[in-house]
């Protein structure tokens, strides 16, 4: 099938399956650019959310549904051209479902974004490489550390892997009325509630782990005797989340990490979005773990890369810092 048999067969069917619902379809193509603000602030939040820049000209193949409410879906035509390719009609229009799904989920909670009493149970914190989202981060809330950054969410929806949130702005805390350093602290503690510390071995990839399994946080009986591998054979993470690399600066981690690693320094390597690995310093090189680290960004979508450097934790400082 040509594109263009593609798209048309597109359009057919999605007015047919949104005509009742007020939403237009329309194809926008590759270098498509407009004199109409509203336009270019379009082309410009595709490109963002694409390709990481925001030029005013449209980088690629879009289908666009546009809500009267202002909401926007849109997708890729070379990404559903393979999608429809790989399992037809019906897991293309589950994108769209899922799209639409997403966007209910955090329409509501972002029409309520600046009552801060409605906000404060649902402000979360996730990790993000900075130079690949330094774009999308400007006006945004969040903490630099090396090449990446705590960055501040609000916090829709989330079951098991699946979750729905959005960053939150500037002038949000101004709303708020706290500081960045309150609402990032405030974020870390929910995170911590709502997506526990874990960790487990290497089996865990073979299997879903239960919820009370790899508790190392606990306190009295609930705090395992855990002692951790020489060679981070082991892998933090938080349950119920994509992103338990964050868990690392929920309170106390890092300390707890120490001694159960017998009270020495120890390497961290975030190997993404999802978890990080610990190493003691002298069972471990720098440049290993580095090469390890290279091989895992390259073999994973770009979004989940957190960072291209090691990491290690000082016991006597407290301190976290970039070494290579």
């Amino acid at each position: 099938m040509t594109k263009e048999s593609f798209c048309d067969q597109l359009i057919e069917r999605l007015n047919e399956k949104y005509k009742s619902l007020d939403w237009e379809v329309r194809i926008l193509r590759d270098g498509y650019t407009s004199e109409e603000q509203s336009e270019i602030d379009l082309i410009k939040d595709t490109n963002l959310k694409y390709y990481g820049n925001q030029e005013e000209i449209l980088g690629g193949d879009f289908v666009l549904l546009e809500s009267s409410n202002g909401a926007v879906i849109r997708q890729e035509i070379d990404y559903l051209i393979e999608s429809f390719n790989d399992d037809g009609w019906d897991y293309v229009e589950a994108i769209f479902e899922h799209n639409e799904i997403t966007i209910k989920l955090t329409g509501g909670v972002a029409s309520r974004i600046s009552d801060f009493d409605s906000m404060k149970d649902k402000i979360i914190v996730r990790m993000l490489n900075y130079e690949r989202n330094k774009t999308e981060l400007e006006g945004k809330v969040y903490k630099r550390i090396g090449d990446f950054v705590i960055a501040l969410y609000v916090l829709a929806f989330a079951d098991g892997k699946e979750m729905y949130s959005f960053k939150v702005h500037e002038d949000n805390i101004d709303a708020w009325g706290i500081t960045e350093e309150e609402a990032i602290e405030l974020g870390l503690s929910n995170s911590s509630s709502l997506f526990p510390p874990r960790v487990y071995d290497v089996n865990h990839l073979f299997g879903k782990p239960e919820k009370e399994a790899g508790i190392y946080m606990g306190k009295g009986k609930d705090s395992p005797n855990i002692k951790l591998g020489e060679f981070g054979e082991d892998t933090f993470t938080a349950y119920g989340t994509p992103n338990g690399a964050v868990s690392f600066f929920y309170s106390g981690v890092k300390e707890r990490i120490a001694e159960m690693l017998d009270g020495e320094d120890y390497y961290v390597v975030f190997s993404s979005i999802g978890e990080f690995h610990v190493h003691k310093c002298f069972s471990a090189r720098e440049n290993s773990l580095k090469m390890v680290l290279d091989d895992l960004n390259a073999s994973f979508p770009p979004e989940e890369m957190v960072t291209e450097s090691i990491y290690k934790y000082s016991v006597n400082s407290g301190e976290l810092t970039k070494v290579t």
